[in-house]
């Protein structure tokens, strides 16, 4: 069974808008369960919003204690938003956040050649 996200990326210059996540106790990028690009329109109150790519990969669900399938969809909003904004290296300078959305931050960085 895959497990549907959507990945949100809003960006200024090279750095990507990122929220504190009290039950992660970490960043992460703005997120949504399930793929409904109309959901990410009304959230953010524009219709700039495209699908920039997806992927399919299996990941250890700490939560869950198990291997699962997860399906994200990453989706670019062009807004101006205020909010915390960090490059790709300085999301990877944290040791927590590297060990549990690596993959995520390495598949935003190929997409956009950022590093």
């Amino acid at each position: 069974m895959e497990h549907i996200h959507s990945i949100i990326i809003i960006k200024k210059g090279n750095k990507y808008l990122n929220y504190y996540d009290e039950r992660w106790g970490m960043y992460l990028f703005p997120n949504i369960k399930g793929n409904d690009i109309e959901e990410i329109k009304s959230k953010y109150n524009t219709n700039n919003v495209r699908l920039a790519f997806d992927k399919i990969h299996e990941k250890y669900s700490v939560s869950h204690d198990e291997m699962r399938t997860y399906h994200h969809y990453f989706y670019e909003v062009n807004i101006d938003i205020d909010g915390e904004y960090f490059s790709i290296d300085e999301l990877l300078a944290d040791e927590k956040v590297k060990k549990y959305n690596e993959d995520i931050i390495t598949y935003i960085s190929e997409f956009y050649g950022d590093k």
